[in-house]
């Protein structure tokens, strides 16, 4: 035989063993690997089961810097560079970001962790805000006064309808926390409209909402607290203040910087022109002041039946 056959032969030979020595099977999926990753799951090779303290210890940072890595990153980029997020996510280039769902509830509990030391409320709110709002009160109005003759509550009971109000605030401020997401499909509904025949799938539009509305949520608390420190601040000093001027300003604020967002963001994601992106950005702004107050007349029927 000759020996270069034989060289080949036990070059192969070495590398089968060599294979052989450094695979290992996935307790999770049972493939064979051959990484310290198994390439069909992910899970990654324990050569032994060290149960220590600081092994543990050490793989729980490990995890918690990983996503807060995440976390920052996706943060980052939501608030600095808008639409780039939707972007990245339908080019496929995912690893680095939080998914789009886990950004909004992120956000999500950030706002609503830190909303009430604002002392104000507009997501979750309270019953004489349903009945005064000038959208809304004409159809809140019937309704609580037939939840109310449905519990045998008079308006003139002090004690019972605190009760009831209490309960009703309490109610809306929970439920507000899940029904906001609502507003994510709506919006991208508004959207497909927008670009119709434009070949973007509703899928594209809806990510484009959840990352549009994990962005408003941050600007909304920032509006919130700015708005308690002016309160907060005309009141220490004695100036006077008109509560209506107030929240007219923060009415175009919280979506006129959505609308603004909402542009730049379709702009970088769409790949439309300047005039056209325009064009479609003021509409939209109103859409989406329309679509809050839609979310809130959903969010008064759903209080209503569980109060």
């Amino acid at each position: 035989m000759p020996a270069d056959n034989l060289s080949t032969k036990e070059t192969d030979q070495t590398e089968t063993t060599s294979l052989s020595a450094s695979s290992w099977t996935c307790v999770t999926c049972g493939h064979t690997a051959t990484e310290e990753f198994c390439a069909h799951c992910g899970e990654k090779h324990h050569e032994g089961h060290n149960f220590s303290m600081g092994h543990v210890l050490a793989e729980a940072a490990e995890a918690f810097f990983h996503i807060d890595s995440k976390i920052f990153l996706s943060l980052r980029t939501l608030i600095r560079r808008p639409g780039r997020l939707t972007a990245e996510f339908f080019m496929g280039r995912r690893k680095p970001y939080m998914s789009p769902l886990q950004l909004f509830f992120v956000c999500n509990l950030i706002f609503f962790v830190l909303q009430p030391f604002t002392g104000l409320e507009i997501l979750g709110p309270p019953l004489r805000a349903f009945e005064n709002n000038t959208f809304l009160r004409r159809v809140a109005q019937p309704l609580v006064a037939k939840k109310l003759a449905q519990e045998h509550i008079a308006r003139t009971d002090a004690d019972k309808m605190a009760e009831f109000a209490q309960r009703f605030d309490r109610v809306s401020h929970l439920q507000a926390k899940t029904l906001v997401l609502l507003m994510a499909p709506m919006l991208a509904s508004v959207l497909a409209l927008f670009y119709l025949g434009s070949r973007h799938f509703f899928t594209e539009h809806l990510i484009f909402a959840l990352h549009g509305y994990a962005w408003w949520l941050l600007w909304l608390l920032l509006v919130l607290v700015s708005i308690s420190l002016l309160f907060v601040t005309m009141r220490a000093t004695g100036h006077p203040f008109s509560l209506g001027v107030l929240d007219e300003a923060a009415t175009l604020l919280e979506f006129g910087g959505f609308a603004a967002y909402l542009g730049l963001g379709m702009k970088e994601f769409y790949r439309g022109g300047v005039t056209a992106t325009v064009a479609r950005a003021v509409p939209l702004a109103l859409a989406t002041y329309f679509i809050f107050h839609l979310y809130r007349l959903v969010l008064l029927f759903t209080i209503l039946f569980a109060v």
